[in-house]
């Protein structure tokens, strides 16, 4: 598994070879998501990159987001609520959810779903697994 250094290089090399301009925001941004485990939204991401960039705007980090994803650098992992989630995990994974405080995890599954090419007229190219429950935090929450 590469670290955040190597990461980083990767994004910077990605970037070049497209012709992307490598800004001080786009590289906060990444970073961020790179540092992220919990999956955030676009604002809680404005949040921190905000902290080092006080003058950027929700809409570059949008932007930001959307160009990322097209190139393959991001995903948009689910909905919860009316906000989209973003992980710098491209490699092939699914989720934990929390029903109740919208938590995301990642997870490994060993089990490899045997999905058909071709799924009711649609031209399949890969899978998520969101598994939906209650984190242990919300659990404990519960029983009190």
């Amino acid at each position: 598994m590469q670290n955040t250094h190597e990461k980083l290089e990767f994004f910077v090399k990605k970037c070049k070879e497209i012709g992307l301009k490598i800004t001080p925001q786009r590289l906060a941004i990444y970073e961020v998501l790179l540092k992220s485990y919990n999956h955030p939204t676009v604002e809680e991401i404005y949040e921190e990159v905000k902290k080092m960039y006080p003058y950027v705007s929700l809409a570059t980090v949008y932007r930001t987001l959307e160009t990322l994803e097209k190139i393959g650098l991001v995903k948009r992992v689910c909905f919860w609520g009316n906000s989209a989630r973003y992980d710098a995990n491209t490699s092939e994974h699914h989720h934990l959810i929390c029903k109740k405080c919208g938590r995301i995890e990642d997870i490994d599954l060993d089990q490899k779903l045997s999905i058909p090419e071709n799924l009711q007229g649609f031209k399949t190219d890969s899978y998520s697994v969101n598994i939906y429950g209650l984190c242990p935090k919300c659990q404990s929450n519960q029983q009190v």
